[in-house]
């Protein structure tokens, strides 16, 4: 039995790194949702605009739609040499720790927080029928709740079906997601004309929080 604490800590060890490697899988799968959605949101656009143009109108939304294709592509190349980590096979306690250790600095350095401490919590409190957020934005407004989880993704563009999940979570129902995503249109439209963010042109429903000429919509006059 002498040897149970140094198992019990191998262990425990081997279990938090597939702790890790469990986060980084939910990571990835995240960041591919937002880009099909984001997809499915041009194509959504396309289909509009082919009814809605002459086939010579479609030029600039070509070149805008390969600029964005190139820069997820680049996103995701990015997302995913950052978020791998080596699988480390160790025989000691001291060892098994330290790649534990090693896997869990390179995963929180791979995607640095942002700085939100500009943006206001909410100093009164929502109606008990309100659909509630997720746990990390329940001190915020709606809009404010979009602004950080976009500042946390600043290059992403995000389909408003896709907020709504990330903002809510996967668990409303028919009803409750039609609500909600009428209140996140709703401080999408209002954060565009506040300049907050900006609308990805020849799309429907797809924001970013960076402006890109000839990729987003131009910021408001006077702003």
């Amino acid at each position: 039995m002498t040897d149970s604490p140094e198992i019990l800590s191998l262990l425990s060890a081997e279990r938090d790194r597939y702790i890790l490697e469990a986060l980084d899988l939910e990571r990835r799968l995240s960041f591919i949702r937002h880009q099909i959605n984001s997809l499915e949101g041009l194509i959504s656009g396309y289909a509009q605009e082919d009814q809605m143009y002459h086939p010579l109108g479609g030029l600039s939304s070509l070149s805008s739609t390969q600029a964005y294709l190139q820069d997820s592509s680049r996103q995701f190349n990015r997302h995913y040499e950052a978020a791998a980590s080596p699988i480390v096979e160790t025989t000691s306690s001291s060892s098994t720790q330290v790649a534990s250790s090693t896997a869990a600095s390179n995963l929180a350095a791979s995607k640095p927080k942002p700085d939100i401490s500009d943006i206001p919590k909410l100093h009164i409190s929502r109606k008990a029928s309100t659909i509630p957020l997720l746990t990390q934005y329940q001190d915020y407004s709606v809009q404010n709740a979009i602004l950080i989880l976009m500042r946390h993704n600043p290059t992403t563009h995000f389909h408003v079906d896709a907020i709504v999940r990330d903002l809510y979570g996967d668990g409303l129902d028919e009803e409750q997601f039609k609500i909600a995503k009428a209140t996140v249109s709703k401080m999408l439209s209002t954060g565009t004309q506040a300049r907050l963010w900006y609308r990805v042109l020849h799309t429907q429903g797809v924001y970013t929080l960076t402006y890109e000429k000839g990729v987003t919509s131009k910021p408001p006059k006077g702003k």
